[in-house]
């Protein structure tokens, strides 16, 4: 049985015949009989008395009427439900925090030009952390610098940057030292979970040097701002310090025989399922990253 044989019984018994269902239905005059038919044999029910040209329902009639009425109602109720949330779609995207300062805000531009009906829940926080959002379902997709994914993310990259070492204007360091020379200097680093320690961890492990910070901060900020002030050398983003590096507040410091270079990535899980409309905003996000 279908909604279709639902409709079809409830509107012969509001017109009170088949003629006048039919010319409700906009449907030829058999195909509501043929209707009335399978429900009756399907069920193996006398739905109508037929006295001459006169329908009259029965008691178990009346019965399924009720029964009848509430399972359209129930559906068209589930109809304008999943409209509702085909209407209010929501994109929840993540970020680490240098490149929620260089890209979010214009990413959240675009998004909200192009789609203005799709409502967007932005979370920057240190890449652990994003990641961790992502595999449980609490993101739909992220931005993120870090090189070392779970096996169930996939990962498009987008640009390249490097960490750099930094320091004050008037800082007392060589503007070229070695790894081992670095490591005489106060360091001021990002806190461990960060992308940019994990890089910076990485690179050292290899060399057998474990890190000991002056200084260890959540914020690039922090960073930028104690570096400013000559308490040591700050290992951040490229991108992020060279404003400041072409405003003379820091200069930069080439480490010989390391490579901080890293990738920007899009990361979504790989089990994901976006909707439609959600699929398209991120399709745009990715184009225009």
């Amino acid at each position: 049985m279908t909604l279709r044989h639902l409709k079809t019984f409830i509107a012969v018994c509001g017109c009170g015949g088949i003629t006048k269902a039919a010319e409700e239905l906009h449907v030829a005059q058999p195909a509501v009989s043929n209707t009335i038919s399978e429900i009756e044999k399907y069920y193996n029910v006398v739905l109508f008395e037929r006295i001459g040209q006169r329908l009259l329902l029965t008691d178990f009639g009346k019965e399924l009427l009720e029964k009848a009425k509430e399972a359209v109602s129930a559906f068209e109720d589930f109809e304008k439900t999943a409209s509702r949330a085909e209407n209010n779609v929501t994109l929840k995207i993540g970020a680490t925090l240098t490149i929620g300062k260089l890209y979010v805000p214009a990413l959240l531009t675009a998004i909200k030009r192009d789609f203005p009906d799709i409502q967007v829940k932005i979370t920057i926080n240190r890449a652990s952390q994003i990641e961790e959002m992502l595999l449980r379902g609490a993101l739909d997709f992220a931005l993120s610098e870090s090189q070392n994914f779970s096996p169930q993310i996939v990962k498009k990259e987008f640009a390249e940057d490097r960490l750099t070492a930094v320091c004050g204007a008037r800082f007392a360091a060589k503007d070229e030292i070695s790894l081992t020379e670095l490591f005489g200097y106060p360091l001021l680093l990002r806190e461990k979970g960060s992308a940019s320690r994990e890089l910076t961890d990485k690179v050292l492990s290899e060399t057998g040097i474990t890190a000991s910070p002056l200084i260890e901060s959540a914020s690039n900020q922090a960073l930028i701002a104690a570096a400013a002030e000559n308490h040591g050398i700050a290992v951040l983003p490229q991108k992020l310090v060279q404003p400041y590096i072409d405003g003379g507040i820091l200069k930069t410091i080439r480490v010989t025989g390391i490579d901080f270079k890293r990738k920007y990535c899009v990361i979504y899980h790989k089990n994901k399922k976006f909707g439609a409309r959600q699929r398209q905003a991120f399709e745009m996000c990715l184009n225009s990253l």
